[in-house]
């Protein structure tokens, strides 16, 4: 009976999870609008890194926590639910779709690249600090060569009146407070159940802590390709990964230096690629349907069979 309580304080903390991510994503989607930015960019950019907000809360506390390994496996673990659960989800919801935007098809290749780094530098079973400033420094280079792209198409305005986004920056700055409290009851309800029911805690991570974190990204995208907003949808997706593969790991690692067990990590590694080289071929094929949504759901679940196998 010992892990009830942790059992029931996570569960709550999703809840909260959900709604600030939810509320936190339409502000600040509604001020990406106000500037002008087109779809694909307001999902790549915007949403996608206010949807990481519970993989970014995450990292931080379980690093101060010295539970490194409990946020290595969150973004490693949400990594794969979007690139397999939520993209074949989106898939066989939306039945067919067709990827016209070209921005899309060109900016998926590089994407490969920038999911390799942490696995390759992970390899040795460390993340160190230097690694951790790799990463971060790898995501802001491509989210500054997409802004400056961006800006060439001449998408963003130049100046935005205050009055017409006070409320957006007033709801964002409310929801990131309920969203930073209840990560870190998440976090540390997390750590006690995986003590209390003897689970590794990158595992706890890997497996059921992700799959908490990665509901905002479920709901987003689920909502976007249902009111036909593919833009948004492939944004998000694609850049959600991108930045808890570089962003929140490089974060991370730069707090508390990240010692793993090397062949659970490149075990997962060799998934997470495989998924986004699925990922990457369907959408170059610029015809997704619900087919290729199974193969992905049916990825997922070889997964979670390999996880449990090795452990």
């Amino acid at each position: 009976m010992d892990f009830l309580i942790p059992l029931l304080v996570g569960i709550l903390s999703i809840f909260i999870i959900m709604k600030s991510a939810g509320y936190a994503i339409t502000a600040i989607s509604n001020y990406a609008r106000q500037t002008g930015m087109s779809e694909y960019f307001i999902g790549f950019v915007v949403v996608s890194i206010a949807t990481s907000f519970p993989e970014l809360s995450t990292a931080i506390f379980a690093s101060l926590a010295k539970q490194g390994g409990l946020f290595l496996g969150d973004v490693l673990g949400g990594s794969i639910i979007d690139l397999t659960v939520v993209f074949g989800l989106v898939a066989i919801f939306g039945r067919t779709i067709y990827v016209r935007d070209k921005t899309i098809t060109k900016t998926v290749l590089p994407l490969g690249a920038l999911v390799l780094l942490p696995v390759v530098l992970g390899f040795d079973g460390v993340l160190s600090r230097l690694d951790g400033i790799i990463l971060i420094l790898a995501f802001i280079i491509y989210m500054a060569i997409l802004i400056r792209k961006e800006g060439k198409l001449g998408h963003i305005k130049k100046s935005v009146e205050f009055r017409n986004i006070w409320k957006d920056f007033l709801v964002f700055g409310g929801t990131l407070a309920a969203l930073l409290l209840a990560t870190r009851w998440f976090v540390l309800a997390s750590i006690s159940l995986a003590h209390s029911l003897n689970i590794p805690v990158f595992l706890m991570g890997l497996v059921f802590v992700s799959l908490g974190t990665t509901l905002p990204e479920l709901t987003v995208n689920l909502k976007s390709i249902l009111s036909k907003h593919q833009g948004i949808a492939f944004g998000d997706l694609l850049g959600s990964v991108i930045a808890n593969l570089t962003m929140v790991t490089g974060i991370g690692a730069m707090i508390e230096p990240l010692v793993f067990d090397r062949f659970r990590f490149m075990v997962t590694g060799v998934i997470l690629l495989f998924g986004i080289f699925l990922s990457v071929l369907f959408i170059k094929g610029r015809k997704i349907t619900w087919k290729h949504g199974l193969v992905l759901v049916g990825l997922y679940i070889v997964f979670l069979l390999v996880q449990f196998v090795v452990r």
